[in-house]
């Protein structure tokens, strides 16, 4: 057993620096690169893809990444392990195992991929038995939407990669495992934690937690103290080097520009939790109030004190619907009386849009430049006159034919105040909109699957 196992986060999301990974394994002396691909929305457009090609359907950034990264991980031994699988986990493995061909490596990697989150082949199936699908934010009930699910895919756990890990697998390929629960997986095989080490996996887990939004960490998102962060245009990608009794050290790649100190450790771990004290994960619920987060030198932080207690017995559905139709335009005013321009601009929109007759059901303006993000606070950030402010419209509708109505209405018969500048190219376009959808079910309907495509063998 390692004494201590590094893993590098090499991406935060889908679109992410496809840089960083080669980075962090050329440079970084990592054992495991982890790369998170998948929002919650990011499942409803993949889905989309794989209906008009069933071979689609995952985050394709991750072929680039690979081209750039595969033969020099096998190389160094580092072992990879992403989410990139998205609707079609074994599909995006077989493309990765033809471009491992290509590459003249494909003796050398053994390739995982990890399903069983899906849940649209059978959610018809879960809400005729019983099976609470209700919204967990609102109380609103899945039969309110049942029609219109696009996309439902639990948050399963640490397990399964694992598995493929046990199974010598040097590339693990998943749907929606929980972001840190990729990280989890190797340290569990690493260190052979077991399923009920409730300490052991929170450190896991905080671990995960630290590196799954990639350069947030290491100043990308440094709230505190972001004029003081060196060389962004450069900055480093996070890499945590863990032992076996839960330690974490937090870096990033060596040379590189960014921060990683107690402030950015601390805004990174507070990011999206909820609840401190109780942090819900597929794997056990962590405690962040008992960490300890300290200064061990320039760029290295110590992270101890992880403790966790059994996890949920449901896990999360993370679930989107469509939800009607929208659009947006922007249009710049500049001085003299820029907001009186915009404000003038607003009242004859509002009223050619009144005459139209049309179902709107959701209309929102903005005077960018004016306090618009801190419209409701009192007293205001603002109160000057701008030379020039942006006016945002946008709308929302469950007809299509209206706001593309609207949209011809806004480009073409609109005559308003002198000094307009129009921001968006060309008319508006009108999207269709997918709205979100927590729900829960019970961990025991949930069966993961590994399937290993046979290629090399890992020594």
């Amino acid at each position: 057993m390692k004494a201590t196992v590094r893993i590098g986060g090499g991406l935060g999301y889908w679109g992410d620096d496809i840089s960083a990974p080669g980075r962090l394994v050329r440079e970084g002396r990592i054992d495991y690169l982890v790369m998170d691909f998948l929002a919650e929305v990011t499942m409803s457009i993949l889905r989309k893809q794989m209906q008009r090609e069933p071979e689609a359907g995952y985050a394709t950034d991750i072929i680039p990444i690979l081209r750039d990264v595969l033969p020099d991980a096998v190389e160094r031994g580092v072992t990879i392990i992403c989410n990139a699988g998205g609707m079609n986990p074994a599909g995006c493995a077989r493309r990765v195992q033809e471009l491992a061909s290509e590459l003249g490596v494909g003796d050398k990697v053994r390739i995982a991929a990890v399903s069983g989150d899906d849940l649209m082949p059978h959610i018809n199936e879960l809400a005729d038995e019983s099976v609470d699908l209700d919204n967990i934010e609102t109380g609103e009930p899945f039969s309110q939407v049942a029609d219109r699910i696009a996309s439902a895919n639990v948050y399963i756990g640490a397990e399964p990669v694992v598995e493929a890990l046990r199974r010598r697998a040097n590339v693990v390929i998943t749907g929606r495992v929980a972001d840190p629960s990729l990280t989890l997986g190797a340290l569990r095989y690493e260190f052979g934690w077991k399923h009920d080490e409730w300490d052991l996996l929170a450190a896991g887990i905080v671990a995960g937690h630290l590196i799954e939004c990639g350069a947030h960490v290491t100043g990308g998102n440094h709230q505190a103290g972001w004029q003081d962060v060196p060389d962004m245009a450069a900055i480093g990608f996070p890499i945590v080097e863990v032992d076996a009794h839960g330690r974490i050290e937090l870096g990033k790649t060596p040379g590189s520009g960014g921060l990683v100190d107690e402030t950015t450790t601390i805004e990174q771990l507070l990011y999206e939790i909820g609840d401190p004290r109780a942090y819900l994960t597929p794997d056990v619920t962590a405690d962040w109030t008992t960490l300890r987060v300290s200064q061990l030198a320039p760029d290295l932080v110590e992270i101890t004190g992880a403790t966790g207690r059994p996890a949920p017995s449901t896990l999360k559905v993370s679930a989107c619907y469509a939800d009607g139709y929208s659009t947006s335009s922007l249009w710049l005013y500049s001085a003299p009386d820029a907001v009186g321009r915009a404000r003038k601009a607003r009242e004859v929109l509002e009223q050619r849009i009144a005459r139209l007759g049309l179902p709107i059901e959701e209309v929102h303006w903005d005077l960018i430049g004016t306090g618009a993000v801190h419209e409701h606070r009192t007293p205001r950030t603002f109160g000057g006159q701008p030379s020039e402010v942006v006016l945002r419209f946008a709308a929302r509708s469950d007809s299509r034919e209206a706001l593309q109505r609207v949209v011809v209405e806004l480009g073409t018969v609109f005559h308003g105040p002198p000094g307009k500048t129009t921001l968006s190219p060309g008319r508006a376009r009108v999207s269709a909109v997918m709205s979100y959808w927590p729900a829960l079910v019970p961990r025991e309907l949930i069966r993961p699957a590994v399937e290993l495509l046979e290629e090399g063998p890992r020594s």
